[in-house]
């Protein structure tokens, strides 16, 4: 199907009124939209339509690993900001995966009744089916919902072994770094 030039022209005079927003509060908005899940986002505290982060509870969680890590210098400072993202980040991981399972949970009472329907009750309606087959069939559904399907469980699996190796390397890097320092002092 080919374009006329007469729809070219059109297109490009529509194209010209929608030039997004101007201010930069809009700006800002507008670039959370396509934020989810937050998992690969370049912000490292999220205030998206779908996920709103507190950042007080992000600090909150930096001072209690300096807390307990006792950071001194740049470069510790720095692995324990590492750490902390690694443990905010790991956060998200979980919220995904609740939110995905709780959308497939959300569809029970359909997967009842197609279960109903392909099951070996096929010649009884719901209402003839005692209570124990009915809540056999409601686990059998959630069973079968409480697992975030293929695609997502794989990615979120990813994304959280890979947050998992990169808080492992920063935690072994810091004590490596903590140990010698702590060595020089003792001399």
């Amino acid at each position: 199907m080919r374009v006329t030039e007469k729809k070219k022209q059109s297109n490009r005079q529509n194209a010209k009124k929608s030039t997004g927003p101007k201010s930069e509060e809009g700006k800002q908005t507008i670039s959370q939209n396509a934020v989810k899940h937050g998992l690969y986002s370049n912000a490292l505290i999220l205030n998206s339509p779908n996920l709103k982060e507190d950042q007080s509870e992000y600090l909150n969680l930096v001072l209690d690993l300096e807390k307990e890590l006792a950071p001194e210098g740049v470069l510790e400072n720095t692995l324990v900001r590492t750490v902390a993202n690694c443990i905010w980040r790991s956060r998200r991981v979980t919220l995904a995966e609740t939110a995905q399972i709780e959308r497939q949970l959300e569809d029970i009472d359909s997967d009842v009744r197609i279960h109903i329907g392909l099951s070996s009750y096929i010649d009884q309606t719901e209402e003839e089916l005692s209570e124990d087959d009915m809540r056999r069939l409601r686990k059998t559904c959630i069973g079968k919902n409480a697992i975030p399907n293929e695609n997502i469980a794989t990615n979120l699996l990813r994304y959280e072994l890979r947050l998992n190796r990169e808080l492992s390397r920063a935690l072994k890097t810091l004590y490596r770094i903590q140990y010698h320092r702590k060595a020089k002092e003792a001399e």
